[in-house]
């Protein structure tokens, strides 16, 4: 979805199981027309709709940034880093952004 984001974001050709065509560069599009069997793909799916029912935008952000947080947590598991510390290191660094975000707020 990266290459869907800013002025000059392009469209996706989506043929989803039923051949109906879709161009669109809506991540929320997207991940509902496709067929996941993935548990990760199943919890991006979910986090795309759930973010389109609470703010109705920023789709393809969410995408993205669960996309790199993949990329990263593959890089560290092929390191040797256990998975439990990673889920680890991922939750502390949410709590801290959501105190950071606290403090921005006005």
């Amino acid at each position: 979805t990266r290459t869907s984001l800013g002025p000059n974001g392009m469209n996706k050709l989506v043929i989803n199981h039923l051949d109906r065509t879709f161009v669109t560069a809506d991540a929320a599009t997207v991940c509902t027309e496709l067929e996941v069997a993935h548990p990760a793909a199943k919890m991006m799916v979910l986090a795309t709709k759930m973010q389109e029912q609470e703010m109705g935008d920023a789709t393809n952000l969410v995408v993205t940034i669960a996309g790199e947080l993949l990329n990263q947590a593959e890089e560290l598991l092929r390191t040797g880093v256990h998975p439990s510390e990673i889920v680890s290191g991922y939750t502390n660094a949410s709590k801290k952004a959501l105190e950071v975000l606290d403090s921005l707020a006005v």
